[in-house]
Parts: structure tokens; sequence; C-alpha cells
């Protein structure tokens, strides 16, 4: 059936503060669908006209002649979009108008969003999917991605993947998978709204994207009413992802969604029972909560308050009505009087949604915000070294070269680091060394200590037994033999001694051996003296050892 519809196309302008964020206007179209032949047998007349390209007219078939206050009120009033369609526009038509300069911007990675609006039975479904005869919106958006990709395959490579779902009383269900089971919407910090859970099919052709579609077509709800026999029960959208790398360029993921929505509906007109009006009621809640959206995002920012979360219809579109998204709503109206209600609603809200103003940027993958900044600090990187190596043209810098003295000023500086870093590590080894000759003498003057005191008191002990003092002085003079133990800890703590002499100049010597200005440099080494306790002997020799120690 062919259709007139009211679009709100998207007029863009570049921020001047971020080359990649682009701000735009939600435009909306309009469509007006022709005369149904039911209508004609009800005697309904047409009161929706097409003026010109952009101007809408609707006229109130309500006539009062007892009513004075509207007597002299013009009962006619006009809606200015930026494109309206009859039924004289094809599917071609409309489809130039509203959704093929978006197949650019998503590939080049920025998302876009077309979805139709407006009650049951006026053609959003023959807008988006259309026939085999009169391809609709979804088949002709396809075949201008694929070609596009296959144009631009020498300068980039691109990969399509894409997914399928329906909003049915309020549960997510995947149109690809043959479950039924509902998904869950999560929102990640950043604010994307994601499905969890979703099926999402690579797909390489046109024709692979049409057969999944018809292949979800088949599997989404639909069930015939007294206004319409082919009546759409769910909202359903077809999301393709398009991620591409570019020469020179990162790596930048594009979203192109396609929504075909249930349309609103009045239970007396539609005769709905049972299931079918439960249906009703989830539709007409979630779009009321599309039209609050809608109404909240037109008044100026901050103003009021955007409630997303009424509905998973809202959430799945917050993006699209006043996010990252080039944005395209399609109005669907009849003609007819009877709907005159229902038509001036659509019209209000498509009317509002006009001042809705997004905020469209590139989408770099695995990237935060600061991803445009690292890309663009890449290309003045590969800039400065292609000035590095290139030759000036006359009149302009010379570029920067590497001389012969930067050269070797460089070897140099790396043969230095090289024998600093092997002075350092020979310096670790000689105090390796030292902390084990210190530990060797200090078991070894432990050894000597103990004796000591071990003799001292045997000393004193002896003294105390003696009467005579003659005998007492000789036995005092008497030396008590050594073991061979102390003898052996003796002669050690002599070799360590040596030994730290022999460490100490090696750790003077090597810096001077890599720095000569300190050659003419003194270097005393100060050995503290000690006084013998008078009540221990041999404790001259213990304090000399542990002098040593402290010095080295």
């Amino acid at each position: 059936m062919a259709s007139m519809q009211v679009c709100v196309l998207l007029s863009l302008y570049s921020c001047p503060l971020c080359p990649t964020l682009t701000a735009c206007v939600l435009q909306v179209t309009l469509r007006i669908r022709p005369m149904s032949v039911a209508e004609l047998q009800e005697g309904a007349r047409p009161i929706a006209h097409r003026l010109d390209e952009q101007v809408v007219m609707l006229r109130d078939p309500m006539q009062n002649p007892d009513n004075v206050l509207r007597a002299n009120c013009s009962r006619e009033k006009s809606y200015v979009f930026d494109a309206a369609f009859d039924s004289t526009s094809t599917q071609e038509t409309v489809y130039r108008a509203t959704t093929q300069d978006l197949i650019a911007g998503v590939i080049s990675g920025c998302n876009a969003t077309v979805f139709s609006y407006g009650p049951t039975g006026c053609g959003k479904t023959y807008t988006m999917l259309g026939t085999d005869s009169e391809p609709g919106i979804c088949t002709r958006a396809l075949g201008d991605l694929f070609h596009s990709i296959e144009e631009s395959s020498g300068d980039a490579e691109h990969e399509v993947s894409m997914s399928y779902l329906e909003i049915y009383n309020e549960a997510i269900r995947d149109l690809l998978s043959p479950s039924r089971r509902s998904l869950q919407l999560w929102e990640d910090s950043h604010g994307t709204v994601r499905v969890v859970g979703i099926t999402e099919v690579s797909a390489s052709s046109a024709e692979e994207v049409l057969q999944l579609l018809l292949r979800g077509n088949q599997r989404r709800m639909q069930e015939p009413t007294a206004t319409n026999h082919t009546s759409s029960r769910s909202h359903a959208v077809l999301q393709l992802t398009v991620r591409g790398r570019e020469r020179g360029r990162g790596l930048r993921c594009g979203r192109l969604l396609l929504i075909d929505l249930a349309g609103s509906e009045r239970a007396a007109w539609t005769q709905n029972r049972g299931q079918r009006m439960k249906e009703g009621q989830h539709i007409n809640r979630s779009l009321l909560a599309l039209g609050n959206c809608i109404k909240a995002l037109s008044k100026p920012a901050g103003s009021a308050h955007v409630n997303y979360r009424d509905s998973k219809l809202t959430r799945l579109l917050k993006d699209s009505l006043g996010g990252n998204s080039h944005t395209v709503m399609i109005a669907h109206i009849s003609p007819a009087s009877t709907a005159f209600e229902e038509s001036r609603s659509t019209l209000a809200y498509a009317n509002r949604a006009k001042s809705i103003r997004p905020t469209v940027k590139h989408n770099l993958l695995g990237s935060s915000p600061r991803g445009s900044i690292m890309a663009n600090l890449s290309r003045d990187i590969q800039h400065l070294k292609h000035q590095l190596y290139t030759v000036s043209e006359p009149g302009k810098h010379h570029p920067i070269r590497y001389t012969q003295a930067q050269v070797w000023l460089r070897d140099e500086l790396l043969s230095a680091c090289r024998e600093q870093a092997a002075l350092c590590q020979h310096l670790v080894q000689l105090e390796g060394t030292a902390l084990h000759t210190r530990l060797a003498a200090a078991r070894h003057l432990r050894v000597l200590t103990r004796w000591e005191r071990r003799a001292w008191r045997w000393g004193k002990e002896g003294r105390r037994k003696l009467r005579e003092p003659s005998e007492s002085r000789r036995n005092t003079d008497t030396d008590v033999p050594e073991p061979p133990k102390v003898i052996t800890a003796r002669e050690s703590i002599v070799a360590l001694v040596e030994e730290q002499g022999r460490l100490q100049e090696q750790k003077v010597r090597e810096p001077q051996s890599q720095h000569p200005h300190l050659q003419g440099a003194e270097l005393e080494e100060s050995k503290p003296s000690s006084t013998a306790h008078p009540r221990a002997p041999g404790c001259a020799l213990r304090a000399r050892g542990l002098a040593g120690l402290v010095a080295l």
C-alpha cells in the first residue's frame, strides 16, 4: 500500500570545540497514507492534505453550529516539517529523503537511527519493510551500505554484524534465536545501553542480512485486529554494526538502528479482548513513555527531567532521542476524518520532536574519551617523522638531521652508561663479599669473647680459694691454655682483617679508574681506638676486630 509520511531530518553543523563532535537537530518527515476501503465504506472523508514539500494541513471535521465560542475559529491547522509525502510518493522517494544520507556517516563511525511512529494501521511496517515489488527502508539501506563498503574496500577494512529483537509486552526477545526467553538491559559506565545475551551474526552481503531479517519477521508477534489484519504486536529493532579501520586512522564503529514501532490503538476501535487487549495496553504504555521523553527533550536543556526508565523502548532509544545519534523520525497518519484525534496527537509529537538536539560523535573502539586525542597525536608523530628525513623546499626551515658529532656523542653516552652499569654490578659483588666477611668475623669474635669471659671467671674463682698472697700472685700470672677452637678463631680473625683491607682498596680503586679526577684525592680510613676492660684480658683484640668490621 502506498503511504504518505512526514519525516524529521537532521541539520548538521560541526562543534568548534571538538572536530569529532557534531551538533544536530532531530527532524521529522510525515507520510499520509491513502484512504482504505474500510474507511471509504464508513463514509470517512480526507482531512489531512500535503500543501507542498514541507507543509501539511489538518482540518477539524467536527461541525457544531451551536458552539458560539468556536463559530469564527479556523478549523484548519498547518504543520511545517522538513519533508512531507502523500500517496503519490514512492518508497524510493521516502528512502532518499530520510535514510540515504545516513549510510556514509555509519561507515565513518557515527550512530544513526530511523524509526516509524504513529497509530496502528497507518503504514509503518510498509515503510520500513515494504514488499517484494516495493522494498522498504531496511532493504534499500542494506543494499547501499554493502555497496559503499565494497567501493571503499581499497582504503579500509570493514566488518558488518547484525542483531534483531522485539519488545513484546515489555519483554525483550531475540528474533534470531529460537529461544523465547526474555533478555535483560544493562547500562555501562559510559551510559550505553546494551542487551545482554543478544545474538549478533556477522554478515558479508545484503542478501545474507535479508534472509536473517525474513527469518526474524516470521518469529515476530503479528495478530489481526478490527483495524489492521497484519497488526504488529511488538516493537522490532534491527541493529547493524559496522566496524572499520582506515589507513592512518583508528578503529571506528558505527551503528544503524532501523525500528518499526507498534502503533497506538483504541480498544473500542480494534475490538480487542483478552491477550490482544493486554498487548495493546503494553504498546500504549511504551508509546506514552516515548511521547513523554520527546516532550521533555523538546524543552530547554536542563529544564525537565527525561525519564528513560519508564519503558524498555525508551531505554533502547536513549541515544537515538537525545544522545549520540543522527536520528530520523518518520511519523505516519491516516487522512480519514474518523482518525482525527490520533492524527492530531501524532502531528503534535512530531512537531515537538523537531527541537530535540542530540550531539553526534565518532565512535573509537576500545578507547576512552581521550581516544580521539591519542589518534591526533599519533598522526602528528608520523608527520614529524616524515619531516625528519625529508629535504625541505627552498624558503622553508631545514629539517632536523643527525650530524656525525651527534652520532658520536650518542655512542659515547651509551658506552658510559654501559661502563657505569658494569661498575655498579662489580660494587654489588664487593658488597656481597664484604657482608660474608663480616658474618664470618662475627662468628669468630663470638668464640673469642666466650673464651675470654670463661678464663677470667676461672682466674677469679682460683684467687678466692688461695689463702697466701704470694701463691695468689703466682696463680694470677699463670696463663690458662687455649683450646684449638680459640686458636683457629684468632688465626681466622687475622686473615679476615687482611681480606678487609684488600676489599677496601678495591672499592676505592674502582671509582678512581672510572673517574680520573678523583685520583688525587686522599681517602683516609679512621681506626677507632678502644680501651680494654680492666678485668677482662684480651678485650683489646676484640675491640680491634670490631673496629675493623665497622670500618668495612
